[in-house]
């Protein structure tokens, strides 16, 4: 059963930081794949209806640069869904002024949690 999340509304929404640049003068990888985190969790919170924890990040591509100062979003769709576990295909844009442009893809699996950080049953789906 495929449930995707309302892929016209992106999942993060966030400004490269001036901060984190490469001496290349492009945002440190680093800074993105903690993107990934913030966007997975915020996604994965509504769809477990709770605490969530990531156990993987797989095929995480970088697709191309980010410049600091530039919009970027990430968007997640959910791919697959299990008992306690799902897995989010993510997907992070450059939005300059002008037309956006890719700049990594990754899925991750997360589990959803209760307070003792123990896996739990996922809700049934919102319809």
């Amino acid at each position: 059963m495929t449930e995707a999340l309302h892929s016209s509304v992106p999942a993060l929404i966030t400004v490269a930081p001036y901060d984190q640049v490469t001496p290349r003068g492009t945002i440190f990888g680093g800074w993105l794949m903690a993107q990934i985190d913030h966007a997975a969790g915020l996604a994965g919170r509504k769809i477990a209806q709770g605490d969530v924890m990531i156990v993987s990040v797989k095929e995480l591509t970088f697709l191309g640069p980010l410049a600091p100062g530039e919009e970027f979003v990430m968007h997640a769709a959910l791919i697959r869904r299990g008992n306690s576990s799902f897995t989010l295909s993510l997907s992070g844009e450059a939005e300059p002024d002008t037309e956006s442009r890719p700049v990594l893809r990754a899925e991750a699996v997360l589990v959803a949690v209760d307070a003792e950080g123990k896996p739990r049953k996922l809700p049934e789906p919102l319809s």
